[in-house]
């Protein structure tokens, strides 16, 4: 078993309210969206909305960020990958509470080295932004930054 499924498991998804106003359905779009090889079958299943709503981050995003960052963890398809790192960077960016907010930082921070293999090896500039807003090590964050400035200045041409 994925350890994505594991995380998606313990979760009581009807605890928490989604950005649209409803509750209990981002555990099985997640699961759609995760075992999904192509867009097409996502079946409308989205994140848009729903961790957060015009930078405004929702309670779910708490849970949905542990699953998103165990998933980053396997062969997911294209759409996929790139949904969940525009979605972790919007909500490290995002306005919430405090406690929320320190949550979703540490769960990134938790799993960081996804977030420096996504740098140097998928959306470089996505995931750039997201280790500006979570690195406690700024050496670290400058010497990853400079050893991917080639793969950024490609992507600006």
């Amino acid at each position: 078993m994925e350890p994505w499924k594991i995380e998606l498991s313990r979760v009581d998804w009807s605890a928490y309210e989604c950005a649209c106003g409803e509750r209990g359905h981002l555990g099985g779009d997640l699961q759609r969206i995760i075992e999904a090889r192509s867009l097409g079958e996502w079946g409308g299943a989205s994140l848009d909305g729903h961790v957060e709503d015009q930078s405004m981050v929702a309670d779910v995003a708490v849970p949905a960020v542990g699953v998103m960052m165990a998933a980053l963890q396997e062969d997911l398809a294209v759409p996929t990958r790139s949904e969940f790192m525009i979605n972790l960077w919007r909500l490290v960016d995002g306005e919430a509470d405090e406690s929320v907010t320190e949550e979703i930082h540490e769960q990134i921070r938790d799993g960081i080295w996804l977030i420096y293999r996504e740098a140097t090896n998928g959306d470089t500039e996505t995931a750039m932004e997201i280790l500006e807003c979570v690195e406690r090590d700024p050496a670290r964050l400058e010497h990853f930054r400079t050893a991917v400035a080639r793969r950024l200045s490609k992507r600006t041409r």
